[in-house]
């Protein structure tokens, strides 16, 4: 039997930044895993909120945990210190803020023998201001539980963008030198994925390994998360994601970047902050000449006619149908409320 202190199998990276509410239940579910060859590494990102001396407390649990203190720098900056000290087999990415199944890790390794990539199952618990959760929905999988990625892209994309509830091997992150890209303010967990699923040929669902991920309920404005650099960002990954699914899922990819680029134009033109009428019609051609539209019968009539005005140039018109859906729905949740 190896000795897990000196060469644990598994190492579990925690970037931690101001989440002195919630990270102890997070470390705990970690601690109380019944698989026991870990090592938890927690990568304090210069935190002010008491924190970084949270980190250090809890440390003294446990000789599994290590933490490292670093400059803020973003979470990107702390994932890849994560994996340049990790000691690991496979690779395990969790969010300060949430927690794991008892069984998370045993159930990934029983599954990784034979896979690259081991994916498990998420429940989205939504929590309101006063801490009281008041609703939670487990995702379901619409894939087989094991396969090849790229044959099965388009049944996984809710699944595979982001790094959490998911078992990757080191020896494939050293091997490529992939790492996370800290000019990138969003994304950019989805970026690296891409990277890494170049060299991934199988996958398996562990529907055991159950990831609770946390939704709290703030006031930050929508004009506060998007941003102009925001936009550049979600176009940047875009762009490379196109670049993997047209090479390695050919023919699915002009489904699922036309599903993006529609998703995009109503996440950016919704904003009713500063911008001017002709930033949105900036970004709206931005999006339409990237790369080619082509329409896709498997499209709603709504989404063909919105890729119809692009391939026409008619940008105007888009901004002004998704201003007007955008208003509506504004409206909507309005008296919905008041009701």
């Amino acid at each position: 039997m190896m000795n897990t202190m000196e060469q644990p199998l598994v190492s579990i990276i925690i970037p931690v930044y101001n989440s002195k509410t919630h990270l102890e239940a997070c470390v705990q579910s970690i601690l109380d895993q019944s698989y026991k060859h870990f090592e938890l590494l927690l990568i304090d990102d210069g935190s002010s909120d008491g924190s970084s001396d949270l980190c250090d407390e809890l440390s003294q649990k446990s000789e599994k945990i290590r933490v490292i203190h670093k400059e803020n720098g973003g979470v990107s900056t702390a994932r890849n210190r994560g994996l340049e000290e990790a000691c690991g087999e496979f690779i395990i990415f969790v969010d300060c803020d949430d927690v794991i199944s008892q069984d998370y890790v045993e159930s990934f390794i029983e599954s990784s023998r034979d896979a690259d990539l081991v994916i498990g199952s998420i429940e989205d618990v939504y929590v309101d201001g006063t801490g009281k959760i008041y609703k939670t929905d487990l995702r379901i999988h619409k894939a087989p539980i094991k396969g090849v990625l790229a044959e099965e892209y388009y049944n996984l994309i809710d699944w595979i963008r982001g790094p959490v509830a998911k078992l990757y091997r080191k020896a494939i992150i050293d091997e490529h030198h992939l790492r996370f890209d800290e000019n990138l303010s969003v994304a950019e967990d989805q970026v690296f994925n891409f990277s890494y699923y170049r060299f991934v040929t199988s996958y398996k669902i562990e529907e055991r390994s159950l990831y609770q991920y946390f939704h709290y309920d703030t006031k930050i404005s929508l004009s506060t998360l998007y941003t102009e650099k925001t936009f550049s960002d979600d176009v940047s990954k875009m762009d490379i994601e196109y670049a993997f699914l047209k090479e390695y899922c050919p023919n699915s990819y002009n489904t699922i970047y036309i599903h993006q680029v529609i998703g995009l134009l109503n996440k950016y033109t919704a904003l009713q902050d500063d911008s001017s009428a002709s930033s949105y019609y900036d970004r709206v051609k931005r999006l339409a000449t990237l790369h080619p539209l082509v329409i896709d019968s498997s499209l709603g009539k709504k989404k063909q006619l919105i890729v119809r005005l692009l391939q026409m140039k008619l940008y105007w018109a888009v901004v002004v149908y998704y201003r007007y859906k955008n208003r509506q729905n504004r409206l909507f949740k309005y008296y919905q409320r008041k009701d």
